[in-house]
């Protein structure tokens, strides 16, 4: 998604407003540091003071999440560019649709490896650093994608190089945010930050759609265009990145840290890990395969499913950026769970490209409520010296959760007993599961008082 890849993404931007906050809530600053900074701005991000909008910081930070998400996006077409590379290509390869939901995971499998050493690298060499490999690596594997016409080792490692890079790249995003604003409004800030990605979920698969329309349906054209359009996006992407975070001061030299497997006991964060898995469930099914439903129903392309998606989380999380300060963000957990599972079951029914729609606006809706709440709640069980490594832990679930269910899903749609387009089955199967968590997340967790609520009281 990250995401919302990122990544997907996951997992996920920022409109920020950031006020001079805690010393405690910036890793580079002590108390004197902060009071030296109040009330000045500049383009290093963790010394910023960002009073609007059209400051310099917000502006590149949201221009560069659109680029990264739109980019990101672009590659939704990979199952159905899997398939051409084994129909066409010199290897062979029989295809299935486990086939690119294994190669899938082989490349989240890879990033959640990078993951364990993300969060102390961030901590120990700065984000500016950590973020500007993390983009590189994603270039280069989508600079691979573009010169590929066959199914080689070469397509696994381009994916474990985007892969790892862009779940890096949504990693260092968000903890440059939440280092610089208060504590009590960290999810309000991810949830604002996530309303470029929003867009670039639109952009993406419409930008996709035109160049198959330039193309002339010649997927000889097409594809390699895809990734090159990709590969364009994203360096101007790391041009953002080395302004916005220009200036930053390095990390002050600290005591040895824990290893991450120390700070994961720790400070655990319980079941909202579970939930962070079971989003990206949810998001491997469109983002993966529901351009191959679409193919076997002859229902188009899947921009008109983006657009509505994105449209209805992005209107949905502007409005109610703040919300979590008031409902809590428990609450926000349940009702995207049961949003997105809805969203998952209301696919089977389809029998025309429209009915679609409807599955667009429950899981945007869910997208929009989830987010925020399991990056707030998963990270904010670590101090804020060690944030980003609670960051790394979350979004590590998210991509762990796409990872395990990326080739399962495939599995089921080629099960025989449903003659190999088993869609629909999984579409079923896959919504049963945020259902049934939002049961447990209800007796578990409801409950409980939210720090966000209180702290804004």
């Amino acid at each position: 998604m990250a995401d919302d890849s990122g990544h997907h993404t996951q997992p996920e931007d920022v409109v920020s407003e950031i006020g001079s906050g805690s010393a405690g809530s910036d890793p580079y600053r002590s108390p004197g540091t902060v009071a030296k900074n109040a009330g000045t701005a500049s383009l290093a991000g963790s010394d910023a003071t960002i009073n609007g909008i059209g400051h310099p910081v917000f502006v590149l930070s949201y221009i560069a999440n659109l680029l990264l998400v739109t980019a990101n996006a672009l590659t939704f077409v990979f199952a159905d560019w899997v398939a051409w590379l084994a129909q066409h290509g010199t290897t062979g390869v029989a295809y299935q649709e486990e086939l690119p939901g294994r190669i899938i995971q082989y490349g989240i499998l890879a990033a959640i490896c990078v993951r364990v050493f993300l969060g102390q690298s961030i901590d120990r060499f700065g984000v500016r650093r950590v973020w500007a490999l993390m983009a590189s690596l994603a270039f280069t594997g989508i600079s691979i994608f573009a010169t590929l016409t066959t199914v080689s080792p070469l397509l696994v490692l381009g994916r474990v190089l985007f892969a790892t890079g862009l779940a890096g790249m949504f990693t260092c995003s968000t903890f440059h945010i939440q280092s610089c604003v208060p504590e009590f409004r960290r999810t309000e800030f991810i949830a604002l930050l996530g309303s470029s990605g929003f867009v670039g979920m639109i952009l993406g698969p419409q930008l996709a759609d035109f160049l198959r329309w330039l193309a002339d349906d010649d997927v000889n054209v097409f594809f390699p265009r895809v990734f090159m359009l990709a590969a364009g996006l994203l360096a101007a992407y790391i041009v953002c990145l080395l302004l916005v975070t220009k200036g930053l001061p390095r990390p002050e030299k600290h005591e040895a840290r824990p290893s991450l497997l120390t700070l994961t006991r720790r400070h655990w964060p319980g079941l909202v890990v579970v939930v962070s898995m079971t989003m990206g469930l949810v998001f491997t099914v469109p983002s993966l395969y529901l351009v191959r439903f679409n193919q076997h129903e002859h229902f188009g392309g899947i921009a008109a499913y983006w657009t509505i998606y994105a449209i209805t989380a992005f209107t949905f999380r502007l409005r109610t950026a703040a919300l979590s300060q008031r409902v809590g963000r428990y609450r926000l957990i349940l009702m995207g769970l049961i949003f997105q599972g809805l969203g998952l079951w209301s696919l089977i029914p389809v029998s025309a490209w429209w009915h679609l729609l409807f599955s667009a606006v429950l899981c945007g809706f869910g997208h929009a409520l989830l987010f925020p709440s399991i990056v707030s709640l998963g990270s904010g069980t670590f101090p804020p010296r060690y944030r980003g490594s609670g960051i790394n832990l979350t979004l590590g679930c998210l991509d762990l959760g796409s990872g395990i269910s990326a080739p399962l899903l495939g599995k089921i749609i080629d099960l025989p007993q449903f003659d190999g387009v088993g869609f629909r089955q999984m579409f079923f199967f896959a919504g049963a599961m945020p259902l049934i968590l939002a049961v447990v997340w209800y007796f578990a967790k409801c409950g409980a008082a939210d720090s966000e609520i209180h702290e804004k009281k």
